[in-house]
Formats: C-alpha cells, structure tokens, sequence
C-alpha cells in the first residue's frame, strides 16, 4: 500500500473524531484534534509529491532507454495495458486504420475465461452500448467527480443488474426486547416491510473529439473528457435524485405525503429538525437547498448578531447549522419556486440514506463513430449511464420552503 493510501485513512479516523468532539461540545478537544488533521493533510500532500516524483523518475528512465522493456507483473503496468485496450476498443471504429490489440493488451483488459472479474473487464456489444471504462480511469472519473456537488454520495446506493425489480422499504417501528421466563414463549411481534419499484433507465451524451486525436492509442481518454463527463453525470444524477424529493414539496398521493411548510424564521427550522422529523432520523440528518436557501441561512442569527450558519473546521468550505452539514446544489439545477410574485428556496431536511436509493447498473460505457461529426474532422464519442432512483422511506425528510 502506498504511504498516502495509509495517510488518507488516519485522516479520514481523525475527521470522524473532531466531529464526534464537535457533537459532544468538546472545543478544546475538537480544536486539538483539528490541528493534528491539519498536519495528517500536510503528510498526505508530502506522501503524494514523493511518490509522483518516483513515478516520473521511472518514467524518464524508459524515454532515455535505462529500462528497455516494462513487463506487466504490477498493476501499475496492467492498468496502462488495460487503458491502451480500451483506447483501441472505443477508437476503433471511427479509425481509418484500425489498430489491433496485442495479447498482453488483451489478457489484460478481458478475462481468459470470458467470465466476470476483477481486474479486468467484460467486452460489451457496441451496438448496445459500447465499452466499459477500465477501473483505474473510472477512478480518475471519480476524482473530477469530487470537484461538484453529487447527490449521489448524499443517498443509499445500489448496484444491479436487472432493469426493473422491486426494494423492500423499512420505517421506524416501536420494537423492544421484552422480558420472558425461561421455558416460556416469547411475545411475537409483527415488523411491516414496505415496497418500491425501482425501473432503470439508460441516460446518454455525445461529445465531438478532433480527430488528429484517435490515431494516438496512448491517449488517455477520460484524462481528456473526464470533467465533462462527470459533470454531466453528476448534472443528470442529480436531476434524478431531486425528481423524487420534489415529491416532499409538491405533495404525492402515491407516497401519501404533503406538500411543504413554509418557513419564515430559524425557529421554525429548529421545529422540523428536531420535532417533525422522527428522531430517528436525527442523528444522520443533513440540510439540502439551494443557493437562495444558502443566503437565507447565512443571513440567519441569534438575535444578538451571532450566525446560526457555522464553519465546520474539518472540512473546507462545509457549513452547518445546529451541528447539521449543509448541502448546497447550484440554482440552475434546484431552483426556488414562484408563487404570487414571491420566490421560495426548498429545504429538505432528513436522512437523506434512508429516504432515496439510488439504482445503479454497471459503469459508464463508451463508443465511437466517425459518422455524425464528418464534416467537422472530428469523431463523435458517445457515453452511457443506467440508473434509476426511487423514495424508499418517506418519513426520513421533512420538506420545507423560504421566502427568500
């Protein structure tokens, strides 16, 4: 394991501790603590910077002819064959000369067997979709996906295979171990299990690449495209996540829930998180909004001129109110309703992993024609995403709106 690997999970242990300290009051504790992460994040920085400059070295090494073969006996070298592969797999059909794979480029983006495995990947039929993005560029995807707000990392996450189906769904029930004599039956005590239907739908891009790019099978495709490719799909998750919280605001007949309650002070903030919201959900809970909905809670205070919206020292550029995380989503993709000349920013406030599943099917597929972008040189490069998200627990949020 690399030293930033092992640095990364001291400082995600330590985090945890600063924000249990923060939970239980403790300043000074959590302030120390705060300070000891400050310099596992400094380690981490040094760990990153060194391992970068051994990697170049070796790199160097090969471009002056010091190493005059690289055998692929460490994942490192597997996972550049695995990205050539893929290279040639996607590019391929919108080359004028195609460029077959070698057997090692082969053995190691497919399994000998043809069955599923890890590392390497399962070739999909272009016609239907295209090819699987390799593990470590999917890692790469899921980098540039750090850069945006995903609701995604907010909701419980299933991965299937199937379509369609349907989730057993579970609501906080009044259960209690009960006192018995030995030798004597025990109390039966019915738990009710709910339903929900879950169909999963295929979501697609096309993005124009120049062509002078495609004949170069050391490209790294997703380095190239990877932040609009997660932007996008963090755009299109996230419209498919707030679709069924939506439900909260509007009203649904179906999930039996009513519309939202409009709020006009942090009192009536406090009375949805700590008395309409099941306690149940208390611990786990978070503040979803808006932009307009941020100004409003940042414009928020105690009455003696102190922020109700506060800072958390673990994490940059992270807010809280009354210990919650605030999750901020841009406007353009959560904007505030009108209704008689008046805007109103939504909250939704709740645990946000027992209210929604997010259904996931396989990984980003790419293909490639040269077809539709002929008279621009260029080739048009298609990606695809299946999922589906459905509400699986309708009393874990509260939906409220702001006069903002």
């Amino acid at each position: 394991m690399l030293k930033s690997d092992e640095i990364k999970k001291d400082i995600a242990a330590k985090r945890n501790e600063v924000e249990k300290f923060q939970q239980e009051m403790k300043t000074k504790d959590a302030l120390k603590a705060a300070n000891e992460l400050e310099k596992l994040m400094d380690e981490y920085k040094i760990a990153v910077t060194m391992e970068q400059s051994d990697l170049q070295k070796f790199q160097d090494s090969v471009k002056k002819g010091n190493v005059t073969k690289i055998v692929p006996t460490n994942s490192t070298d597997i996972a550049e064959l695995r990205r050539r592969a893929f290279n040639k797999l996607v590019l391929n059909p919108a080359r004028a000369e195609k460029q077959p794979l070698t057997d090692e480029e082969r053995n190691a983006y497919f399994n000998v067997s043809g069955s599923p495995g890890s590392p390497a990947q399962i070739e999909s039929t272009p016609s239907k979709g295209g090819y699987l993005v390799p593990q470590e560029q999917f890692a790469t995807l899921q980098e540039f996906r750090k850069d945006f707000v995903a609701l995604k990392e907010e909701v419980s996450v299933v991965n299937t295979n199937a379509t369609s189906g349907i989730w057993a769904t579970y609501s906080p029930q009044d259960l209690e171990f009960q006192n018995f004599v030995e030798m004597t039956p025990i109390a039966e005590t019915d738990v009710a299990f709910g339903q929900a239907t879950f169909v999963i739908k295929d979501k697609g891009l096309i993005i124009p690449i120049s062509n002078q790019l495609v004949d170069d099978a050391n490209i790294d495709i997703i380095g190239f495209i990877g932040r609009q490719l997660s932007e996008a799909s963090i755009k299109t998750e996230n419209t498919g996540i707030l679709t069924e919280l939506n439900k909260f605001v509007n009203g649904d007949t179906d999930l039996n829930v009513t519309a939202a309650t409009t709020i006009t002070n942090h009192k009536a903030l406090n009375t949805a998180l700590f008395q309409t919201l099941d306690g149940t959900y208390l611990q786990a809970a978070k503040i979803i909004t808006n932009q307009d909905g941020f100004l409003w809670l940042s414009n928020l205070d105690d009455g003696q001129n102190r922020p109700l919206l506060v800072p958390d020292v673990t994490a940059p550029n992270t807010y809280r109110y009354r210990g919650k995380e605030i999750i901020v989503v841009p406007n353009s993709t959560l904007p505030s309703s009108t209704a008689s000349s008046k805007n109103y920013a939504p909250f939704y406030v709740g645990d946000m992993r027992s209210a929604i599943t997010f259904f996931e099917r396989q990984g980003m597929e790419l293909a490639a024609s040269r077809e539709k972008y002929f008279d621009l040189n260029a080739i048009a490069l298609r990606a695809i995403i299946r999922f589906g998200v459905v509400v699986t627990d309708k009393n874990a949020v509260v939906a409220l709106k702001a006069e903002v």
